[in-house]
């Protein structure tokens, strides 16, 4: 074992049944309270519509009311019942790109049926608001050619063969940015739930829920840094489940999971509030505690093997207990770096494991006056 085991950990091309569902629930989500919105802005502006030789109020309702809607809603059920329920490919890319197809056709609806609004086009620009969820530059693009598209569609083909144009007043103007101010809102809340949730779910292991690895080191580097700032000290543990290729060997893989998110567990209930919990990679788990001096951070670590080994796991042969050797190091000098400190932690663990196992080791002991 040694202090710099670093993975680099692959983007996922495909996305499982629930991670589809959930963007699929917010996209759908997303499209009909657009929709509806888009309707109350129209039923508001057709309360004050005064009729005339040209439009009546029945043709009115049905040009700039009932027709916009009636695509809209038609558009979004169709993509659901498509995307939803015939698709069975769930990649990424192809579930980002029917997301702009659905965006770029409902906003297109709206922009080329009110054709006398100058601010309609504004809504094109929405969609693309979207496109940092995507994470692919390629897809933006294509984003952004379709709404290119769509404008040019409108200004060529819809607005020269429109049946009848209404005169713009302030009303429809300031209804319309109201409506674009809403739908923004909305967009963007998607936009930060996704963009916040996505960057947590890769900062943290996918079976313990602990941090991986990658920010277990960063949080080193940036205590490593308050330490040379102003002395402020902190320990680190590093605890390897002893023999654990034999618990998946005798009781299988998901048994040894199980295993596995308990050890996590016993981490989370004993590290508090102040402490970054890590799984390290395999077996091994680790624990930051800032301001924690080493013979702290040893009785956390004591008392965590204390309770694993106390545990009994279920079995088909009966109940069974593991055990798990810890190494605790204090960060109290000056190190290179921080993989040259935790080498201290990783040395410790080893000294554990070779005296016995199913102890804890704290490093440097004689410096330390032990």
């Amino acid at each position: 074992m040694d202090g710099k085991r670093f993975k680099t950990i692959g983007s996922q091309t495909r996305l499982n049944e629930q991670k589809r569902r959930e963007w699929n629930r917010k996209i759908f989500s997303l499209c009909w309270i657009a929709s509806l919105v888009m309707l109350g802005v129209e039923l508001f502006l057709f309360l004050f519509y005064q009729p005339n030789e040209e439009c009546g109020r029945a043709e009115y309702l049905y040009l700039f009311v009932v027709r916009p809607s009636a695509l809209e809603f038609l558009a979004v059920g169709v993509f659901q019942l498509l995307f939803s329920r015939l698709v069975k490919v769930y990649s990424r890319r192809l579930v980002s790109l029917y997301t702009i197809l659905l965006v770029t056709v409902v906003a297109g609806i709206a922009v080329c049926v009110h054709t006398s609004v100058r601010l309609m086009p504004m809504i094109l620009l929405m969609p693309m608001l979207l496109t940092p969820v995507y994470k692919d530059w390629l897809l933006t693009l294509l984003q952004a050619a379709l709404l290119v598209v769509v404008y040019a569609a409108d200004l060529l083909y819809f607005i020269p063969n429109s049946s009848y144009m209404p005169q713009s007043t302030r009303l429809i103007e300031i209804s319309i940015f109201i409506g674009g101010v809403v739908a923004t809102c909305m967009i963007l809340k998607i936009v930060n739930e996704s963009l916040v949730v996505g960057e947590e779910l890769s900062r943290r292991d996918s079976l313990t829920h602990l941090y991986n690895h990658e920010v277990f080191y960063e949080e080193l580097e940036y205590l490593q840094g308050v330490f040379e700032r102003d002395g402020t000290g902190f320990s680190v543990m590093i605890g390897d489940i002893d023999n654990f290729k034999r618990v998946n060997d005798t009781f299988g893989h998901a048994f040894g999971d199980e295993v596995l998110r308990y050890v996590s567990r016993l981490f989370l209930e004993n590290g508090g509030y102040e402490a970054v919990c890590a799984r390290y990679g395999g077996e091994e788990f680790t624990m930051i505690l800032p301001g924690h001096s080493g013979r702290e951070t040893a009785a956390r670590a004591e008392e965590i093997r204390r309770k694993f080994e106390a545990h009994a796991f279920e079995t088909p042969g009966g109940a069974a207990h593991f055990t798990i050797s810890f190494g605790v190091a204090e960060y109290d000098r000056s190190y290179p770096n921080p993989g040259t400190f935790f080498e201290e932690a990783d040395r410790a663990l080893y000294e554990a494991k070779k005296t016995g196992k199913n102890r804890v080791v704290l490093a440097n002991l004689n410096e330390k006056g032990v």
